[in-house]
């Protein structure tokens, strides 16, 4: 089944872009899954910037009260849901499971930085519009 990645951290684009997702998928018939990133606190010996994100199984007792919350959301537009915690750099991690043969497409919230902030400190949504095989989709 295709399902739309739609990824979340709790900000208001992020749940717009849930919203929009859901909806999307619920018309085309397809399920969702969830992805929050969680990033590392620091590197771990031999880590750096390409290093891969690790994919951590998302049990009930280790959801976020967030990342349930907006499982349910998802879950009211009439959509399967599955959600997956990962930990490491958002970008990569998005990138990463996008890729999987499953993932139709991406939605994500865009936090809206200036154009220099942007350019010196780079955004999630950029980098993954830039990398990303798959169409993404961008909410405000």
């Amino acid at each position: 089944m295709a399902r739309i990645l739609i990824a979340v951290d709790g900000s208001p684009p992020s749940q717009r872009a849930l919203e929009f997702g859901a909806s999307l998928a619920a018309k085309l018939g397809e399920g969702v899954v969830l992805l929050h990133v969680r990033p590392q606190a620091a590197p771990e010996a031999g880590g750096g910037p390409g290093t891969r994100s690790e994919p951590r199984a998302s049990h009930p007792g280790e959801l976020t009260p967030l990342l349930e919350a907006l499982a349910d959301k998802a879950r009211s537009h009439g959509v399967a849901v599955e959600t997956e915690l990962r930990v490491g750099d958002p970008a990569l991690a998005i990138h990463d499971r996008a890729q999987l043969a499953d993932v139709r497409m991406v939605v994500m919230g865009s936090r809206g930085q200036g154009t220099v902030a942007r350019l010196l400190l780079g955004s999630v949504a950029t980098q993954v519009v830039h990398t990303s095989s798959r169409p993404v989709v961008v909410v405000r």
